[in-house]
């Protein structure tokens, strides 16, 4: 199991890069929610930031097993 120290470096080194990804895609996926109701346009956002952070740091957690395994 990884050290607690260990995953906070990795999340503090990587923490900008990833926020901007993340922003960057939310943006252009909202511009396609098609429905008017509040409240539903509030689910599809906040199901479209989970999903990003959920991408993210599944990509974030294999690039670093990748890159231990070089080591």
């Amino acid at each position: 199991m990884l050290d607690d120290e260990i995953l906070n470096n990795i999340f503090e080194n990587n923490y900008e890069k990833i926020e901007n990804t993340i922003s960057k895609e939310y943006h252009n996926k909202i511009k396609n929610i098609e429905t008017e109701d509040k409240e539903e346009r509030a689910n599809i956002k906040m199901s479209i930031i989970c999903e990003l952070y959920y991408k993210e740091g599944f990509k974030e957690g294999v690039n670093f097993v990748i890159n231990s395994m070089r080591k």
